[in-house]
């Protein structure tokens, strides 16, 4: 079981970094032309995180600040991530404190069962004003991870299991076994030398 938990937290491991890559290959993108006015990437980032939004299990919405506030101005797919991270006070201390950087949010969707969503959210692009930036945060949890544990993983542990299981009980037998010789001798474990050995 404990084998079976690793390879599960090294697969969601591996999700993190695919969307964190996701993500910065996109800021990349934007930050490629700094003479581009910072609006002209709103549509990109737009149908890019839209996408991006619309795979199981993943959270990614994009937001702007307007008057102050964090808007987000992507469609989200609720029915795949119905987080909403604007309604945690430690996600906006952290995205109003750092150009980017990775928090972690327990959630329990209605209907569903409680996760750990390991949020990455950068700011672009890096050399505009802070109030002409986008805030891009993509979210992980265990389910969305699509790669499940291979059987043989599990079967193997469960045959290597069984063997030990029955080495164990052989053991067991044979040291009673043993006993019970040493006890009709009366408590002598050798057998009397015969005369050859005289």
């Amino acid at each position: 079981m404990y084998a079976v938990k690793e390879i599960r937290q090294t697969l969601l491991k591996e999700k993190y970094i695919e969307v964190v890559n996701i993500v910065d290959m996109l800021s990349a993108a934007v930050e490629a032309n700094p003479e581009r006015h910072w609006s002209e990437h709103e549509q990109n980032i737009k149908d890019s995180i839209e996408y991006f939004d619309t795979l199981p299990q993943i959270f990614a919405a994009a937001y702007k600040v307007i008057d102050g506030e964090l808007i987000i101005f992507t469609k989200r797919v609720y029915e795949t991530s119905p987080l909403e991270p604007l309604e945690r006070p430690e996600f906006i201390e952290a995205v109003f404190s750092n150009e980017q950087g990775s928090i972690v949010i327990g959630d329990t969707p209605e209907n569903q069962q409680y996760r750990d969503v390991y949020l990455y959210y950068r700011w672009m692009p890096i050399y505009s004003a802070p109030n002409e930036r986008y805030l891009i945060v993509t979210g992980v949890s265990y389910y969305s991870v699509s790669s499940a544990v291979p059987l043989w993983v599990s079967v193997g542990q469960w045959v290597s299991m069984g063997i030990t299981f029955a080495i164990n009980t052989g053991l067991i037998i044979l040291l009673v076994r043993l006993g019970y010789i040493y006890e009709s001798r009366q408590g002598d474990k050798w057998r009397k030398r015969g005369r050859h050995y005289e």
